[in-house]
């Protein structure tokens, strides 16, 4: 009894110092919805600097200069916007049909790449290379900021995610696990994950954590040679994000679930009972695109093994 009253008293001190000291939010975390954008599910989040960028089903391309509070449409209009890259002053965007558009403004002037013809469900930039994850049609590459596209040597695949890490290329595919590249995407290796549809990819230190259909979330440490299910593994996982040892997972009905121990123990935060398509850490904040809205966890905080959510 007597431990009991002192962690009761011992939590209270600790939450009372936090409002006395810092604000609320830090002692805290909370999800705060933004002002939009409104209009369908949020595919796509990216950020670049002050800018931070939203792709939506049906409903085009947005961006933000204060972290959601505002959020500006773009002339890239009435489009199904599945992905976001950048390269320096370049945004890519992947369509549903409609392939790859590019704008060196920030998104107020979009050009049609000559890669026009496709369904792009992913993206990704390694060096001066940018990569598209197809429809049926396997990943294509450009050298030369979308001028031009190569079909690489993984094809006829559907490719839902792509993840750079260091030297290497990861593409989730569907039904077909995951397959990795050492050498820019001429040719492609099967991992041992090689039956599951992976729609998410992300990266933590060693660790590379994939969320599959269904299946929930697995983790590998060696770079796709093995791979673990972690304790989520009954959930479809859209969407993951990084922030130190916070790893966040978005998933279908459920919310966004947390972990501080690499996948050991999964927590579900505040944010429960819908559906998460992106997230992305942006200076320390973790954004949430739901149906036509996104959501701003503004601290993160994890004291003496208590979580706050």
């Amino acid at each position: 009894m007597k431990k009991s009253i002192f962690s009761v008293l011992f939590i209270f001190s600790i939450l009372s110092i936090c409002n006395l000291t810092f604000s609320v939010d830090f002692c805290k975390s909370q999800w705060v919805q933004t002002n939009g954008p409104y209009g369908g599910n949020i595919n796509s989040l990216a950020s670049s600097g002050n800018y931070l960028y939203a792709g939506l089903e049906y409903n085009g391309f947005y961006y933000s200069t204060n972290n959601g509070y505002n959020w500006i449409k773009t002339s890239l209009y009435a489009k199904y916007v599945n992905a976001i890259a950048i390269n320096g002053n370049n945004i890519f965007v992947g369509t549903g049909g409609n392939g790859v558009y590019l704008s060196t403004d920030n998104g107020s002037n979009w050009n049609q790449t000559s890669f026009n013809n496709r369904i792009i469900y992913s993206l990704a930039v390694k060096d001066n290379n940018v990569f598209a994850g197809t429809w049926n049609y396997g990943i294509f590459i450009s050298t030369n900021n979308g001028l031009n596209w190569n079909q690489t040597g993984l094809n006829n695949l559907s490719v839902s995610s792509l993840l750079i890490k260091e030297n290497y290329i990861f593409a989730g595919t569907e039904n077909n696990g995951i397959y990795l590249s050492s050498n820019n995407g001429l040719t492609w290796n099967q991992t041992s994950l090689n039956d599951k549809s992976i729609i998410s990819l992300i990266a933590s230190g060693n660790n590379i954590f994939a969320g599959a259909l269904v299946f929930g979330i697995y983790v590998s440490s060696n770079n796709g040679n093995s791979w673990t299910q972690t304790t989520i593994s009954d959930q479809i996982v859209y969407s993951l994000a990084v922030n130190g040892n916070h790893i966040f997972a978005g998933t279908l009905d459920s919310g966004i679930y947390v972990t501080t121990n690499n996948g050991l123990n999964w927590i579900q935060s505040e944010l429960k009972d819908i559906s998460v398509w992106s997230l992305i850490n942006k200076d320390n904040y973790i954004f949430a695109g739901t149906k036509g809205e996104v959501f701003i966890l503004r601290r993160i905080m994890v004291l003496t093994g208590i979580r706050l959510f």
